[in-house]
């Protein structure tokens, strides 16, 4: 695919252009070592399809991709030539989008590309680190184990979005009934009411008074209230698409209270699995550290793995190279120096993985402990309030009738 840029040179000067490569961060890493700073970068090409527009209902998803490599693993290993097994892939696929891709697949074959050359062809597929693994298992002779571990790599990717999805459901979910709750008693609820009171000449509590101020605000300026939070969001949303509104939102994330200790060991489980899984594919360290950097998406955390390549080249082992940054913890560190020295980086970079992935859900399932209790009280009381500030008018009715 093609990316639109608006670069600055070393003596100040902007250049525009166009360059093709496979994802943002690789046309990005492209543009960085040609001597340029990117200002913008936006994606160009062909017009808008299904595909693009719903990849979850007419694309290729991540688990048709998994199934797609698993599959092809058990055909390989079982002595299949890798173009029969498309073939009889292409012919058991039920969706058109997996079918077509498949399709493509076999024609590049066919015309004499590898399979890893054939997987880079279809990046909204196949992913960057997906060509990478599978090309040095076809060098390694051994391709069923490289689908394999992509396959149980991507798997892990879907667990772990999954969960953190998954727990703040619930949060949105209270928020979202607490705004129609709140809509509801006062645009249906309130209205009659408060006409009985007037029309009885009914002194108002001051709650009541509150709630009433509230809800004529809110009616009254509604049309302003949207337009300036459509505004807002407009103006947020593209302040984030700039250069530096993204690196202002990266850090941010990285350095948040609560959120970003989860973002960062979040980024450390990434990072330690990635790098395990390609090492035991057959690639080499610093192989392997160009294709973390490339895939990398916050900024912050691309320049720190970009410091640890550089220093890689220069000669350093990977704890050294590690050792300085302050964003890598210091834990991880000290367990990439065993790795080295006992020759099991792979091992311990797993090991890692797996702690770091514990964390990360520990971390999100304190957090949303904390968060639904906290969301369950404060809406309760708005309720409540709310209620009382309708029935307290009534009571006082009452009683002036008695």
């Amino acid at each position: 695919m093609g990316y639109q840029y608006t670069v600055y040179t070393l003596d100040k000067r902007i250049v525009r252009g166009t360059i093709d490569a496979t994802s943002e961060s690789m046309a990005e890493e492209a543009l960085y070592r040609a001597g340029y700073r990117v200002l913008s970068l936006r994606e160009i090409g062909p017009g808008l399809s299904l595909d693009k527009l719903f990849p979850t209902l007419f694309g290729v998803r991540t688990q048709d991709v998994i199934s797609f490599s698993r599959q092809l693993a058990t055909l390989v290993e079982s002595g299949v030539a890798i173009l029969t097994a498309l073939q009889l892939l292409e012919g058991q696929a039920s969706k058109p989008a997996l079918k077509k891709v498949i399709a493509g697949l076999i024609a590049e074959l066919q015309q004499g590309s590898t399979f890893s050359q054939a997987l880079s062809k279809y990046p909204q597929a196949f992913s960057y680190t997906y060509c990478q693994v599978i090309r040095a298992s076809e060098l390694a002779g051994n391709l069923e184990v490289g689908l394999r571990q992509i396959a149980g790599y991507m798997e892990k990717q879907i667990t772990t979005m999954r969960k953190i999805t998954r727990s703040l459901a619930y949060p949105a979910l209270v928020v979202l009934m607490a705004i129609g709750v709140f809509t509801i008693m006062v645009t249906i609820a309130l209205p009659p009411l408060v006409g009985l009171f007037t029309s009885l000449g009914a002194e108002l509590p001051w709650a009541t008074k509150l709630v009433i101020a509230v809800a004529n605000f809110l009616t009254g300026y509604k049309i302003y209230l949207l337009g300036g939070l459509f505004t807002l969001i407009i103006l947020v949303v593209g302040y984030t698409r700039l250069p530096r509104g993204k690196m202002t939102l990266e850090r941010l994330m990285l350095q948040a209270p609560v959120i970003g200790s989860v973002n960062i060991q979040r980024n450390m489980y990434q990072f330690c699995q990635s790098i395990s899984m390609m090492l035991k594919a057959g690639l080499q360290l610093h192989q392997t550290m160009n294709i973390v950097v490339q895939t990398a998406k916050n900024r912050l955390i691309r320049q720190a793995l970009q410091d640890v390549r550089d220093k890689l080249v220069q000669g350093n082992s990977l704890s050294q190279s590690m050792a300085g940054i302050r964003l890598f913890p210091q834990l991880l560190v000290e367990m990439i120096v065993v790795g080295e020295k006992t020759g099991t980086l792979d091992a311990s970079l797993a090991t890692l993985a797996d702690y770091y992935e514990q964390r990360v859900d520990q971390r999100i399932d304190s957090l949303t402990s904390m968060i639904e209790p906290v969301l369950t009280i404060v809406v309760g009381l708005a309720v409540a309030f709310i209620a009382l500030s309708m029935i307290m008018p009534l009571y006082s009715m009452i009683q002036s009738i008695r």
